[in-house]
């Protein structure tokens, strides 16, 4: 009775009982007899090592990056080509990385303090993605001859070239070849010294090892009998795994002693990744000096040797990941059209062999980029219709549609100094000028765009209404809206007057149509910039009018301060011009006397306080009549070096460290030219008053202006400006007109001389850094007549704003 009373007691328990029980078992039975093969840590002064592994033998572990594949013999591969299986590098790893402190002081890692070194400037990498090891994507090598250099080399690089983030182009010197007849221009090429097709293929791939091996995750080969598709090659890359040995490209075969050897047509082009790379060329002298390769072709020697030193384990393939290297031959396609081609294949193909002529190159490559903007129009109108489905499944409020489909909706302003306005024009003019002119004539680059949007407008109303049978023309633009939203592009608004007729009748209907179009914004780009720092040194370039010697003072007052007392490396150049008058009476009465005897006391003052280096201030005199950037800019360019970077400026200029600073870094040799747009202040009468004007320019609307018609401040330098002028010499000289040199260089400005004659970037922006005082400019007509205007529009709206001005006319009513 007691012990069915226990056993009532413990029935709720027993579950858990036979649980436990259970475990136990089990886990008794599942522990191991014996100990050896298990993993051993001895934590001996804190190591811990691994006595055996419970793994075959024939397994080494190493880090995957630097994992080799060794070598091996002929004999070797064929026993091991037999019963071949890959077998991926394992990698053993401790999950417990418990930390250990050493606390016997003999244990402990010896330090060896130099105080010396501590003292060393720590010296960095010149780019953040070398020190943290990031790497480009692709690296393009192209493989020519002399004979075909000048025309398909010529026909890849206008091609194929932009697309890729970097090509070379390899060749090999023959006997008779002169190194002189190669004309590379734009393009990178470098010479081998060997003929033989494939000791140039080991020389293009050794280059890219020595000196890229750390730059790049792929490397890709291709001849230039080949055309590429450049944007299909960067898809290869930019989808497939980097950690990964692979030899892609158009697989092709052949037997020898080694049995069946895989390799990629080099014809075909082909892709090697980096890892591949380091294996291969860690090991290639072993291809070098096997006497039997080197009588083979360059790519059945490169796919054999790939194929011994990896033991196998890597060959050509033509796709990996799902992604195909797709080829096309031209020599097998026969009676073949680009034009017209529409088998899969070739629409499919990455690259195109056989090209033998640098026209069938360029129509290759016009085939493909309407092939890729096809299935980009494709593609929009796929994502609109899927928009359009789920439209109705978004909240309330936000289902309705903007138009085009996909782009942001038009910018929706909160007040009314947000509200974007339209500019108004016809074919002819437009209301939209500079300076508030009410109407102007449309010319430049606004004439170009106005062309191409009313083209663009009536090709799509033909293309449109084309299946109903009409034929549509344009008459007139009655009227035209434009404006740019910058959450959508550049939007237009055209009234046209149009002649509709239908096919195969003659009466024409004259019908008004309005048309709604936009140019949307593009991807945006980030464009590469060449390095550049602030350590170059800038020479101010300062000419001075007798009308200007008011504002010396001032300036060179702020230059001591700015660049004397802070040692900057800034220099100042004085050009004093005269005019014919007053350089006749110069010995008598020298108008810039006072001028220059006020620089030989700044000389003298800093002679003294630094007897080391004084600070000498340099200045030389020219006469003219019509004073000009380029006459000034001529003598002084002369008297320096062609790394020099000039800043011309004028005298009323307020110079300091920041703008100095910005001078160098958005001038940059060979590449940009900086057009600064200083802040100029307004009359001090006008908008002071009777209050003396502070010493420091603020950026407001009431105290001055960005003077967009000023172009006296430049920062270029001086070998930009001599490769300018001669050309602006060269053609000046070409030309059978009346006029002279001289009178040109009258008619031109720096800014003007840029734009016309040089190939550079022309970086023109307001420059808040750089402020100027008060002062009007002396303007001469014999400078050309948009100089002229450019001069009267600067002093004009230099005096003060429009309310100041009004205040100033009707006192009164204020």
């Amino acid at each position: 009775m007691r012990r069915c009373k226990v056993i009532s007691y413990l029935k709720p328990f027993l579950p858990v009982i036979i649980g436990l029980s259970l475990g136990f078992s089990m886990s008794i039975v599942r522990i191991p007899i014996s100990h050896e093969n298990c993993i051993h840590v001895s934590k001996d002064h804190g190591d811990r090592k691994l006595n055996s592994l419970h793994r075959s033998k024939d397994i080494k572990f190493v880090p995957e990056e630097n994992a080799h594949f060794q070598p091996m013999s002929d004999e070797e591969a064929i026993r091991y080509r037999k019963d071949r299986e890959y077998v991926p590098p394992v990698y053993d790893t401790l999950e417990d990385f418990e930390p250990h402190i050493i606390t016997d002081p003999e244990l402990k890692p010896k330090i060896d303090f130099d105080p010396e070194a501590s003292k060393k400037k720590i010296v960095r990498t010149r780019y953040i993605s070398t020190e943290l090891g990031i790497r480009e994507k692709l690296i393009c090598a192209v493989l020519t001859t002399a004979d075909s250099f000048k025309t398909l080399g010529l026909a890849v690089n206008k091609t194929f070239t932009h697309h890729m983030q970097k090509v070379l182009f390899f060749h090999g010197l023959g006997q008779n070849l002169d190194e002189n007849s190669l004309d590379a221009q734009y393009m990178t090429l470098i010479l081998h010294p060997s003929s033989n097709p494939t000791q140039i293929l080991y020389e293009t791939i050794n280059y890219l090892y020595s000196k890229f091996k750390d730059e790049y995750d792929w490397y890709y080969v291709v001849p230039d009998g080949t055309y590429s598709e450049g944007d299909r090659v960067n898809y290869l890359v930019d989808h497939m795994s980097i950690n990964r040995r692979l030899y892609m490209g158009k697989p092709l075969s052949y037997q020898d002693r080694m049995g069946t050897v895989t390799y990629c047509s080099v014809n075909s082009g082909f892709i090697i990744s980096r890892l591949l790379l380091l294996d291969l060329m860690g090991n290639i002298k072993v291809c070098l000096d096997d006497t039997d390769m080197k009588d083979l072709p360059p790519d059945k020697w490169l796919g054999r040797c790939i194929m011994r030193i990896t033991r196998g384990a890597v060959e050509c393939v033509e796709q990996e990941e799902g992604i195909f290297f797709q080829t096309f031959d031209l020599e097998s396609a026969g009676n073949f059209d680009p034009e017209t081609e529409s088998a899969a294949n070739f629409k499919d193909s990455v690259t195109v062999t056989g090209v033998e002529t640098p026209q069938m190159m360029y129509t290759l490559h016009k085939r493909f980029s309407q092939i890729e903007i096809d299935k980009a129009y494709n593609e929009i109108v796929e994502l609109q219709d899927e928009i359009r489905q789920l439209a109705p499944k978004l909240p309330e409020g936000e289902q309705e549609l903007s138009w085009p489909i996909g782009i942001n909706p038009p910018f929706k302003p909160t007040n009314r100094w947000d509200i974007i306005v339209w500019d108004y024009f016809t074919e002819d003019y437009t209301l939209t000028c500079p300076g508030e002119v009410p109407k102007c004539e449309l010319s430049g680059v606004d004439k170009v765009d106005i062309q191409n949007i009313l083209q663009i407008a009536l090709d799509r109303l033909n293309e449109k209404y084309n299946d109903k049978g009409l034929i549509i023309e344009k008459k007139k633009l009655v009227n035209g809206y434009r404006r740019f939203d910058p959450q959508r592009g550049m939007e237009y608004m055209l009234d046209l007057l149009l002649n509709v007729m239908v096919k195969g009748a003659t009466e024409q209907v004259e019908v008004s149509h309005r048309v709604n179009m936009l140019r949307p914004l593009s991807q945006v780009e980030i464009i590469p910039m060449p390095y550049v720092t602030e350590t170059a040194k800038v020479n101010i370039i300062l000419p001075l009018t007798s009308q200007d010697r008011a504002q010396f003072v001032s300036f060179m007052d702020r230059y001591a301060k700015v660049c004397l007392n802070n040692d900057e490396n800034v220099g100042l150049n004085i050009v004093f011009i005269y005019n014919p008058d007053d350089a006749q009476r110069i010995h008598e009465n020298d108008i810039f006397a006072k001028q220059k005897q006020l620089l030989q006391e700044y000389e003298g003052l800093y002679k003294k306080a630094s007897s080391s280096s004084p600070k000498l201030i340099p200045w030389v005199s020219i006469k003219t009549e019509v004073p000009s950037q380029l006459k000034i800019m001529d003598i002084v360019a002369k008297k320096y070096p062609n790394e020099a970077l000039f800043f011309l400026t004028s005298v009323a200029a307020n110079i300091n460290l920041n703008f100095l600073n910005r001078c160098r870094m958005n001038t940059i040799p060979g590449w940009q030219t900086f057009f600064p747009i200083p802040f100029s202040s307004y009359n001090p009468e006008i908008i002071y008053k009777d209050v003396p004007a502070p010493e420091q320019i603020e950026i407001k609307p009431n105290n001055g202006h960005f003077d967009i018609y000023s172009f006296d401040e430049v920062c270029v330098y001086n070998a930009d400006y001599m490769a300018a002028r001669t050309k602006l010499s060269a053609s000046v000289a070409t030309q059978k007109t009346t006029g002279t040199i001289a009178e040109h260089v009258d008619s031109l400005d720096i800014y003007d001389m840029m734009i016309k004659y040089s190939q550079m970037h022309i970086f023109r922006a307001v420059e808040p850094m750089l402020t100027r005082r008060y002062i009007h400019r002396n303007c001469n007509a014999l400078n050309g007549e948009e100089i002229f205007q450019r001069c009267e529009r600067s002093n004009a709206e230099g005096l003060a704003s429009r309310t100041q001005l009004a205040m100033e006319l009707f006192p009164d009513n204020t």
